[in-house]
């Protein structure tokens, strides 16, 4: 991630032995969902098999230091419905902060606000 971070801050791939296992996103939101229009969008995808192990809560917490290096202090937000659990967890474990509940893709959506300036646990 040369220089400043614009639309597409950030894209990295996730390996494990020599074999993709997922993939960690920072883009700049399109407004897919509105409250997020126009900010920084952390967002990972991993394959079944690599869950449970730690490997999105590492490979995420790398790609916001790296962005928060980039653009000191400007947020990343994250969201996801509030039934997954797991993701849940994970936004919480990398100190995101709720901003706000909505209804989208017909389930409750849990958006949340992570920034370099909010000292985490």
């Amino acid at each position: 991630m040369p220089g400043a971070p614009s639309r597409r801050p950030g894209l990295f791939m996730v390996g494990l032995d020599g074999a993709m296992i997922g993939r960690i996103t920072l883009t700049r939101a399109t407004g897919h969902i509105r409250q997020a229009a126009g900010k920084a969008e952390l967002g990972n995808l991993f394959l079944p098999q690599a869950w449970g192990y730690g490997y999105a809560a590492e490979a995420c917490a790398a790609a916001l230091d790296r962005f928060a290096g980039a653009l000191p202090g400007e947020p990343v937000v994250l969201a996801t419905q509030t039934a997954n659990v797991r993701s849940m967890r994970l936004a919480a474990k990398l100190g995101f902060i709720e901003v706000e509940r909505f209804e989208a893709y017909g389930a409750e959506q849990w958006l949340g606000e992570w920034s370099s300036l909010t000292p985490s646990d």
